[in-house]
């Protein structure tokens, strides 16, 4: 026990060092401005984050990224209630109650009661970080190299679950990300695959320059071809601090609902592939059927404010649970995590929270304390913050594409990193116009090179049989069945429920 508190102060006192505390208030500016501009997201802040973390130790790159992470919904939440514009795909189910607060001159009470439901939201996914992992812990040590393998094929069938009504185009895309990650040289078998003679693919394509190309230059397309500004000015915001603070009462007079909201974003962070938005609007949906005001709902009611919010935040607590425990990304975001995670040097997976639980830790303070000072600086700034929805679209442009160059070089500083973010950034572009699935190419690239390195591991100390030398490899086994076959057994159970009910 002492052992334990121990650790949990060393990490948090960890957190509070000078060079610690100036990257989460870095990470946490660029979140809200990422959250703030709608049409940048956090899955963009992440990737051009990634190039600033190599000479980083783990603990303060993750506290950096996570941080960032951490607060872009926050910052999503001023432009979809002053604005009417989600600044990121989660906020949307706010702007159903919150604009129209805004029309009605209650923005500030809408503030005040979306960023304090943020701020707690992010404090209860936190706690639910921490209830679970010590319950996870033991299963997490009985991990050897064949089920952290299986583990890994499981994750890669997330990109079905990720295809969201694609799913042809959903393992395309996870193919492609896997035929990228077996670029360059094969240390276990001394070949050299798809390099095509070119001395610069022997090291392999690099998470940089794909997640800058696939992510950041579709964005940057889109902000040059707007070429005015993101959103229009003719809605005034007129937000009165005494309204905020109004608005920050409402979450305690509705503490019960926004403990409620909050327990199902952190569920639906958990299941892999749901998201942010759909958690948001079962949240919306639910503070909807249990209020007593639901007839107001649409026309300014401000549990349908706190509802989605609460969830928005939580939801990353609970998205970060499979994520460190188990190394199963639900989310872009998540996967995107996972390669950092390798970037410096720490293998994703159950036997993280084994070596690295002092990291993991850290994790969880950060996500505590980030949603703290973003939601602090919102609720006293919020009203100049939201000009930052209105720089011009083509500026916006010109800085990240400089970002992106700059970024790109700086890894490793070779040219053809620039080269390679340009043929992922047509690729991605493409991938976009057509509906194809870029996070699972992000999915497929970051684990297929951890399931070839446990395969090798795994098929010399167990030999060709080590699909089935434990219980929970044989355990693995069958929820791998069950995923590949879950829409037929749906289809069927839902044929006897009809045979029955008839």
């Amino acid at each position: 026990m002492l052992d334990q508190l121990h650790l949990v102060s060393g990490s948090l006192f960890g957190l509070f060092t000078f060079y610690n505390l100036v990257l989460m208030l870095i990470g946490i500016a660029i979140g809200l401005v990422f959250g703030i501009i709608p049409g940048l997201s956090g899955l963009v802040a992440l990737t051009l984050m990634l190039p600033l973390i190599y000479d980083m130790d783990p603990n303060s790159a993750l506290i950096f990224l996570l941080s960032s992470h951490a607060v872009v919904t926050t910052g999503g939440s001023i432009s979809a209630i002053l604005l009417g514009i989600p600044g990121t795909e989660p906020n949307a189910a706010t702007i159903i109650d919150g604009f129209p607060m805004t029309q009605q001159g209650k923005g500030g009470r809408a503030l005040g009661a979306g960023l304090m439901a943020s701020m707690l939201g992010g404090f209860f996914g936190a706690l639910v970080l921490v209830f679970f992992i010590p319950i996870l812990l033991p299963i997490a040590l009985a991990f050897k190299s064949p089920e952290l393998f299986l583990l890994i094929i499981l994750g890669l069938l997330c990109i079905v679950i990720l295809s969201k009504g694609h799913l042809l185009k959903g393992i395309l895309s996870g193919v492609l990300g896997l035929i990228i990650s077996f670029v360059g040289y094969q240390g276990l078998t001394a070949m050299h695959r798809f390099t095509f003679g070119s001395l610069y693919l022997y090291d392999g394509i690099k998470l940089v320059p794909l997640g800058l190309g696939l992510f950041a230059i579709p964005v940057i397309i889109d902000l040059t071809a707007k070429g005015t500004i993101i959103t229009d000015k003719s809605e005034k915001n007129t937000v009165r601090q005494s309204e905020v603070w109004e608005g920050v009462k409402d979450v305690f007079r509705h503490f019960w609902l926004f403990l409620r909201c909050s327990a199902i974003g952190a569920w639906m962070g958990i299941l892999p592939g749901v998201g942010g938005t759909v958690a948001t609007f079962i949240a919306y949906g639910h503070a909807r059927a249990t209020s007593k005001n639901r007839d107001n709902f649409g026309n300014g009611e401000v549990e349908g404010v706190i509802g989605p919010e609460a969830a928005n935040n939580s939801k990353e607590g609970g998205a970060l649970l499979p994520t460190l425990v188990l190394g199963l990304p639900g989310s872009g975001a998540m996967a995107l995590l996972l390669g950092a995670f390798m970037l410096v040097g720490l293998d994703p997976g159950p036997l993280f929270l084994v070596t690295h639980m002092d990291i993991a830790l850290s994790m969880i303070w950060t996500l505590v304390i980030a949603n703290i000072i973003a939601a602090g600086i919102a609720l006293l700034y919020c009203r100049q913050l939201a000009k930052i929805a209105y720089l011009p679209g083509h500026i916006v442009a010109s800085f990240l594409l400089t970002l992106v160059f700059f970024g790109a070089y700086c890894s490793r500083a070779m040219f053809l990193d620039i080269v390679m973010v340009l043929v992922f950034g047509a690729i991605g572009y493409g991938m976009r116009a057509f509906n194809y699935n870029r996070p699972a190419v992000l999915l497929g690239f970051i684990l297929g090179r951890l399931a070839e390195k446990y395969f090798f591991i795994a098929l010399k100390a167990h030999g060709s049989l080590f699909l089935f030398s434990s219980p929970i490899a044989v355990a693995l086994d069958v929820l791998i069945v069950l995923v590949l076959f879950s829409d037929k057994l749906l289809d069927w159970i839902k044929k006897k429920r009809r045979r029955y009910e008839g």
